[in-house]
C-alpha cells in the first residue's frame, strides 16, 4: 500500500483514482489514531513543567505544538 499522504496529493490527477470517500475515510482514521488523549497531553505537560532532560523536553514540546 502506498503512503496515504502521497495518494491524497496525487488523487486529483489520477485517471483511475479510487473514490474520494475511501481516501477521506482512511485519512480520518489515521488522524484519529494519531491524536493524543487528554491524559497523554497532561502527562507531557507535566513532564515539561518538571524540567526533564532538554532533548526529550524539546521533542515533546514540538509534538504538542504540532498537534495543537
Amino acid at each position: 500500500m502506498s503512503d496515504l499522504v502521497e495518494r491524497l496529493r496525487k488523487w486529483v490527477h489520477a485517471v483511475d483514482a479510487v473514490p474520494a470517500s475511501d481516501l477521506m475515510d482512511e485519512a480520518a482514521n489515521e488522524i484519529e489514531r494519531l491524536r493524543l488523549t487528554d491524559a497523554e497531553r497532561e502527562a507531557i505537560s507535566y513532564y515539561l513543567a518538571t524540567g526533564g532532560p532538554y532533548c526529550i523536553a524539546a521533542t515533546l514540546r514540538g509534538l504538542l505544538e504540532r498537534l495543537s
